[in-house]
């Protein structure tokens, strides 16, 4: 018998996000097409505009990490028609279901855990990582090859999960009884507790260490719905 092909990197991260997709692509893309607008409100892009896109100048580039079906592509390649307007995502389920992009805008297949995106350096002055660094199996490459693409003076956002205590999980997924009763399946605990891991990859301190030391400086800090989410402004 012949032994298996080994995955390349980018199935592996392929294979990877499905399972954190529940195995189903289709179900995942639409639940992101469907929360979209709500988390895009007038308050989003009174943020973007104040803390994001301050530094930006016509024609300078933007880039969507984990840029899904590209809605936020989408929206900054309309707000800045001047400007090469960038997606990276390695789920082909995202890519293959994307939006009708601009001309000015493009979504690129790649694997942020080791990216390889055609990207100049020093061109991008916007780049966004809305709730996909907890995603990854390490964001150490991923943030180096932000802060090379990143001009001087450049920002990025990042808005992710952070840890929370287990108490807050188990009490959402069952009552008392529920989880030491005997009818509560062995799959059922590894469900919950391997979305626990998943979802509580990072203290907020640890994604700050993390972005310092990859160069950036921390100019925007707050978190958000009571203090699951952590959202971040750096600027190189």
């Amino acid at each position: 018998m012949s032994s298996p092909i080994p995955k390349t990197q980018i199935e592996k991260t392929q294979a990877q996000l499905l399972k954190h997709h529940g195995g189903n692509g289709y179900q995942a893309s639409l639940m992101i097409a469907n929360s979209y607008d709500a988390r895009h409100d007038r308050s989003f892009w009174r943020f973007w505009d104040e803390s994001v896109a301050c530094h930006y100048q016509v024609g300078d580039g933007v880039l969507d990490l984990g840029a899904g079906i590209g809605q936020f592509v989408r929206d900054c390649a309309n707000r800045y028609p001047k400007s090469s307007v960038y997606g990276i995502d390695a789920a082909t389920y995202m890519v293959n279901d994307a939006v009708k992009l601009p001309a000015n805008a493009q979504i690129l297949l790649d694997d942020l855990n080791l990216p390889q995106a055609p990207i100049a350096e020093n061109s991008l002055a916007m780049v966004m990582a809305n709730n996909m660094v907890h995603e990854l199996t390490q964001p150490i490459k991923m943030f180096k090859a932000t802060y090379q693409w990143l001009k001087s003076g450049g920002r990025f956002c990042i808005i992710d999960p952070i840890r929370q205590p287990l108490k807050q999980q188990l009490d959402k997924a069952y009552s008392h009884t529920q989880l030491w009763g005997d009818e509560t399946s062995v799959e059922d605990l590894e469900n919950v507790f391997e979305f626990f891991l998943e979802h509580n990859r990072y203290h907020a301190d640890d994604l700050i260490y993390l972005l310092e030391s990859a160069g950036f400086k921390v100019v925007d800090n707050s978190t958000l719905l009571n203090g699951k989410f952590i959202r971040l402004v750096v600027e190189k």
